[in-house]
């Protein structure tokens, strides 16, 4: 056998070696990239069901948060760079329309600064409890007081479509000012001097009505901030 026969059978033992080293790190890669899809689909399925039966023993990597309600002037004294301590603190003019009967109709109107936002809000006692009550009464049934709240009030706010304002230094109507449920008004404007309108929906009835704040009523400034903590 000469040389050249030698070489060339080497040739072809060190191909099959180099055929077979490939084939290896080929399918072991196949193997890793399975294994991680798996494990990255456990993920997103344990996540969003996690009593699924392939979630026993899942760790869920979500964060959970918790909702938390501070002293607003404590909070900016240590935190005065944040974001909710940049803006003025919120304040909450509550107007009665109507007290008689049942129900209570109530405008709630929340200032920020010169943001104005409106709702308009029911009052309603609560029939179950209401009934229960009643029914008791009539069939003469003694009732333990501690244990029932007899004046036990639901709030059903309604679907707001537009409100607007108008400064009783407004001499034409070019100057009200309109929104949908909030209002952004001038600099420095006085909400006890001027007329408001509100429109919205009750059930199936469309609503509208105008009223002014009475100089009696004031403001009560909400001194407490929400922090979400992420844990």
């Amino acid at each position: 056998m000469n040389s050249v026969e030698i070489l060339g059978r080497k040739m072809k033992v060190l191909n099959r070696l180099m055929l077979a080293v490939v084939s290896t790190v080929a399918v072991n890669s196949f193997a890793v990239s399975s294994a991680v899809t798996q494990e990255i689909d456990r993920h997103t399925l344990c996540d969003r069901f996690p009593l699924n039966s392939r979630c026993e023993d899942y760790q869920s990597t979500k964060t959970e948060s918790k909702i938390y309600q501070l002293d607003r002037n404590s909070f900016c004294d240590k935190f005065s760079s944040n974001s909710k301590c940049q803006q003025p603190a919120t304040e909450i003019v509550k107007l009665n329309l109507d007290s008689l009967g049942e129900n209570e109709e109530w405008i709630w109107i929340e200032k920020q600064a010169n943001k104005i936002k409106l709702l308009h809000t029911t009052k309603v006692k609560d029939a179950l409890v209401s009934g229960a009550l009643n029914g008791a009464l009539g069939a003469l049934v003694p009732i333990p007081l501690p244990f029932v709240e007899a004046n036990k009030y639901n709030w059903e706010d309604s679907r707001v479509t537009q409100v607007a304002f108008t400064s009783d230094s407004c001499q034409t109507n070019s100057c009200t000012i309109t929104g949908t449920d909030s209002l952004t008004l001038p600099k420095r404007t006085n909400i006890y001097g001027g007329l408001f309108t509100i429109s919205y929906q009750e059930k199936e009835l469309k609503r509208s009505l105008e009223f002014r704040i009475p100089p009696k009523i004031k403001a009560e400034t909400i001194d407490t901030v929400t922090i979400e903590v992420r844990q």
